[in-house]
């Protein structure tokens, strides 16, 4: 797995990307790969693409010729048939296609390949298998061309790093193996070649240990009133066989994909104690955990501990060869140490200052049983704390500094930084992401923009940067689909800048072969979001009486929108839009953006301009109250029936929410000729995490509005917080159920105001949906 990279430096010329012989190029007739190689060459003349490409090999074995063939399929692209090496050379009128694999060659760079168009037929040559894979990789897009054609050219490429990862959270949320192999497939299409399998968790034990029945039999599933898909109360969860995970690994290795599986300790450990009661610290039985966030059950840290981690630890390097092991090391709240007599005396006995220490200690002793086993050992940085164990690699995801103080001590490092590679943050703000997730906002640029090799950090540290790594924790991701949404097209911007070298690394060079990958990754079944490039709606107020002013644009800032006002959907004779609409109430607003070459860059956004709309307030326009955070949207009910249940199979609403607080904000807004405020909210079960979640935040469970009587619902302002300047009873009803109340309410001017409701112990959570200004 990830062989050392020999780096020889690509020609001075190839750091212009493209050179051009012949007719100078255009920026529109480069082929949009992604990610960008590292050294490409156009010259004069093009390949038009057969109905039919003969393929013939050079030294590859026949097992992965077939992967070469099934990497190049596809419903668009030409028949590929075997043929004999004697058809190695082709005619314009019947090119063909040649493998080569090269003997290795310790001056080549590690799965670096060439790839030579020309009219007569294309040749792709490496000097190991995985170089091999690649070039097909890269042929696969340019056979996609929508024109059947393909710009003679030549491709010398290699990648920038060599670890280029995901990470899957399958504890949270149970994936199919179906859906990890749909990962699987795109991982590989972007030449990304890690897959980190978060198997264990407090919400669930997801891999089959046979000495340990167990684990699977209690660990991997929750129980809770409102578990369950449909929110019954049905125990929910799953885990992966052994069967199941040698064939996933297989598959991943055909493709040239790593898994790296996680077992988190010695925190994150509830869903095992729950099995196994005796290897906890705390004293006490407990259960499958059916809320997120930070939990205090820890392994014990006694020899029988230790044996029944081992054998765990047997089993696993049975199913995956990685040579790395992630034993997490992460959020590991020491309470349950600090007041256990056991673990009390250990520390004395071992003679360690602390609790910190004491994890150092227990990652240590487990990353020398793996180094026994000719095995690495990496986790979370917070194993930095006590101090590095000398066996460890660090992957670092608060911020860089983590990687950067490991790669400087000497330890190989990863790049997993948080916010800006957690994929299960937000892509977008818009009222219409049909997904869940954490704030803040980490766009498709925010991905792109960083680099896995720090500024400024020396050579000697960046040879310890192994590479990057995206993050997909599935807290708020019900289903294998909403993983993929919130990967794709994120993953992309990942494989570009863990692939290509930072000189070539451009955004608008990003965006424009950006759509041709999104649409490729669709016709592969990937739910891909397209909101980076999806239109916003903002309404506002209009100077012109009977009329409300709108506001079209996009995250990404490109594109050419076009509208219509009669519900029909755009086309490219539809009216381009250039500056603020004055539309009157009643009429249909439906917005597509298009490239220069007329294709949709997002489907349509649709919205009916009612009287009301300037002055209605949505999840996109919430913002904190004062000492919260808006921390997260989450799934509310699938309908008005079923409750709203960590587990759900939900579509919409999600509801933004301060997880810690019941309360949300509203920016200065003009309340003069006010009314009332209409408030759409939903109440919820408290499934997704805790005050403990954040520690940051100060504002208290009670405040002012601790002086109102339980369950209702008050109104005030941010300059005159104690104020309540409107009230209204909470009806009490069943979970999932839409609640519309209306508020009277008696400031004028304009004000920024707070809606929230006193903390009770047993209440649900109102999720607010949207807040309509009466006047």
């Amino acid at each position: 797995m990830m062989r050392p990279s020999h780096r020889r430096p690509l020609a001075t010329t190839a750091l212009a990307a493209l050179l051009f012989t012949g007719a100078q190029a255009r920026a529109d007739d480069i082929p949009p790969l992604l990610p960008l190689p590292a050294s490409m060459t156009l010259v004069a003349g093009h390949l038009r693409i057969p109905a039919t490409l003969p393929v013939t090999t050079d030294n590859v074995a026949p097992a992965q010729s077939d992967i070469l063939l099934e990497t190049l399929h596809s419903r668009s692209g030409p028949t590929l048939v075997a043929a004999p090496a004697s058809r190695a050379t082709g005619t314009p009128a019947t090119p063909t296609l040649h493998f080569r694999l090269l003997p290795a060659d310790p001056s080549a760079p590690a799965e670096s390949y060439d790839l030579t168009v020309t009219p007569t037929g294309v040749t792709i040559i490496a000097h190991d298998q995985v170089g091999l894979y690649y070039g097909a990789v890269t042929l696969a897009q340019l056979l996609s061309s929508p024109t059947k054609t393909i710009p003679a050219l030549r491709i010398r490429d290699q990648p920038r790093l060599r670890w280029r990862g995901m990470m899957v959270d399958s504890s949270r949320h149970f994936q199919t193996p179906d859906d990890i192999r749909t990962m699987i497939d795109a991982m590989g299409r972007l030449k990304l070649n890690v897959l980190h399998w978060h198997l264990t968790d407090d919400q669930g034990w997801r891999i089959e240990i046979r000495r340990y029945p167990e684990l699977t039999r209690i660990g991997a599933w929750r129980h809770a009133p409102d578990s369950g898909p449909n929110g019954d109360g049905a125990p929910y969860g799953g885990f992966y066989t052994q069967d199941q995970i040698r064939e996933i690994v297989a598959y991943a290795e055909a493709r040239n994909i790593t898994i790296v599986p996680e077992l988190d300790m010695p925190g994150h450990a509830q869903a095992a104690i729950a099995a196994y009661p005796e290897i906890g610290s705390g004293g006490t039985p407990t259960q499958v955990s059916t809320v997120m966030g930070i939990h205090p059950y820890l392994y014990n840290t006694d020899d029988r501990t230790f044996t029944f981690i081992e054998n765990v630890l047997t089993e696993v390097l049975e199913l995956f060869p990685s040579r790395f092991i992630h034993l997490g090391g992460d959020e590991a709240v020491k309470e349950q140490w600090r007041s256990s007599p056991s673990v009390q005396a250990r520390m004395r006995a071992l003679g360690v200052r602390d609790e910190e220490a004491l994890q150092s200690w227990f990652i240590e002793r487990l990353g020398t049983w793996l180094a026994s086993h000719d095995r690495r050992l990496i986790g979370w940085d917070e194993i930095l704390k006590g101090g590095l164990p000398p066996s460890a690699s660090v992957m670092s995801w608060h911020g860089v500094k983590g990687a950067v103080a490991a790669a400087e001590a000497g330890h190989d490092a990863v790049m997993a930084p948080s916010s800006s590679l957690y994929f299960d943050y937000l892509q977008t703000n818009r009222d219409e992401e049909p997904a869940g997730g954490r704030y803040p906002i980490e766009s498709l640029a925010t991905v792109y923009q960083f680099d896995p090799l720090p500024p400024g950090t020396t050579p000697q540290v960046q040879q310890h940067i192994l590479g990057v790594e995206g993050a997909l924790w599935t807290e708020y991701f019900t289903s294998g689909a909403s993983v993929l949404h919130a990967a794709f097209p994120r993953a992309s911007a990942l494989a570009e800048i863990a692939w290509t070298p930072r000189p070539l690394q451009k955004w608008d060079s990003f965006l424009h072969r950006l759509p041709a990958e999104m649409r490729r990754e669709s016709e592969h079944g990937v739910p891909v979001a397209d909101g980076a490039f999806a239109v916003t709606l903002q309404a506002t107020p209009s100077d012109t009486p009977g009329r409300i002013t709108l506001t079209l644009s996009n995250q990404a800032n490109t594109g050419l929108i076009r509208y219509t006002l009669d519900g029909t959907e755009p086309d490219q004779t539809a009216p381009l839009y250039r500056v603020p609409l004055q539309a009157p109430a009643g009429v249909t607003l439906t917005a597509i953006p298009f490239d220069k070459a007329g294709h949709p860059l997002a489907t349509p956004t649709r919205r009916v301009i009612t009287p009301d709309l300037a002055d209605q307030r949505t999840g996109s326009s919430f913002i904190a109250c004062p000492g919260g955070k808006l921390s997260v949207r989450v799934p509310a009910t699938p309908d008005a029936i079923v409750p709203a249940t960590p587990d759900a199979i939900a579509p919409s609403p999600y509801l933004t929410i301060d997880r810690n607080h019941d309360c949300v904000a509203i920016p200065v807004t003009s309340l003069y000729g006010t009314k009332s405020l209409a408030v759409d909210l939903i109440p919820m079960s408290r499934f997704f995490g805790t005050p403990q979640d954040d520690p940051s935040d100060t504002r208290a469970a009670t405040g002012p509005g601790s002086a109102l009587p339980p369950n209702t619902l008050a109104v005030r302002t941010t300059d005159e917080p104690d104020t309540v300047i409107g009230s209204a009873p909470l009806p009490i009803g069943p979970l999932g159920k839409p609640l519309h109340l209306v508020v009277p309410i008696t400031a004028q001017g304009a004000h920024a105001l707070i809606l929230d409701s006193p903390e009770s112990p047993g209440r649900p959570y109102y999720g607010f949906e949207s807040v309509t200004i009466i006047r």
